[in-house]
């Protein structure tokens, strides 16, 4: 047990009865007499990883000096350091052409942000190529709307083709869904209103601009409409073959 003045258990305590260690390890040295307790956990050089290590024994000032020539300090090697944003900044000209675009003053102000979007959407093939319009595009895309819209056919579904209810699948009632659901609802209210008020419906499209915003919801789900009978033109001899014949009465 420890020495006085904590001194033995008192009489009557639960310790009371348990015999103490020899007295001749003492102190906290009979710790690392017991065994190697570095080798319980992380075998049996452990101990000297910790004990024997320069800055253990030296300190941290002493070791950060060197470890001497016992140390093996050889780097391991490695490619220099890179990132995208350092090859891009790079490739692109460097500190040198980056001082010099800040460094350059305009002689007249910036042209707007719509402005800006309208010239590059004017200049480049790619963007004036994916037009949302298709083919109610051009100068007589307005009229091609409202024939579509007039017409007697059914208006196809606006929604691409998702499944929106199943096994750990419910997003009927998400906003997704429900955008396309009220797109769906304002085609057909506007076809119905083309049919009591042509003209003011007419002039009211015009005005405001609005109907490029549902001719490119329409061409859309025509074309979602024509992939989905594409696919299922390709599917059917398929599902054809593994259908079971129908047995006689």
């Amino acid at each position: 047990w420890l020495k006085p003045p904590f001194g033995p258990p008192a009489e009557g305590s639960p310790l009371a009865g348990r015999a103490g260690p020899v007295e001749s390890l003492g102190g906290m040295f009979a710790l690392r007499q017991i065994n190697n307790n570095y080798s319980d956990f992380a075998g049996t050089r452990a101990d000297f990883v910790v004990v024997g290590h320069p800055e253990f024994n030296l300190g941290k000032v002493q070791a950060e000096s060197g470890y001497g020539q016992g140390w093996d300090t050889t780097m391991v090697k490695s490619l220099p350091k890179r990132s995208p944003a350092n090859d891009r900044f790079r490739t692109s000209g460097g500190v040198s052409r980056h001082l010099r675009h800040v460094a350059a003053v305009p002689n007249e102000p910036k042209q707007s942000l719509k402005d800006r979007a309208l010239s590059r959407s004017r200049s480049s093939p790619q963007l004036a190529a994916s037009s949302s319009l298709g083919g109610f595009g051009g100068g007589n895309g307005f009229e091609n709307f409202l024939a579509q819209l007039g017409s007697s056919e059914k208006l196809p579904p606006c929604s691409p083709n998702r499944t929106v209810a199943g096994f750990g699948n419910h997003i009927r009632s998400q906003p997704v869904c429900k955008h396309y659901g009220a797109v769906q609802d304002e085609l057909k209210d506007l076809r119905l209103r083309l049919r009591a008020s042509p003209e003011a419906t007419k002039a009211e499209l015009l005005t405001e601009e609005s109907w490029k915003y549902y001719a490119s919801h329409l061409e859309q789900a025509k074309r979602n409409e024509s992939q989905w009978r594409r696919c299922r033109l390709r599917a059917q001899p398929s599902v054809q073959a593994q259908m079971m014949p129908l047995s006689s009465p």
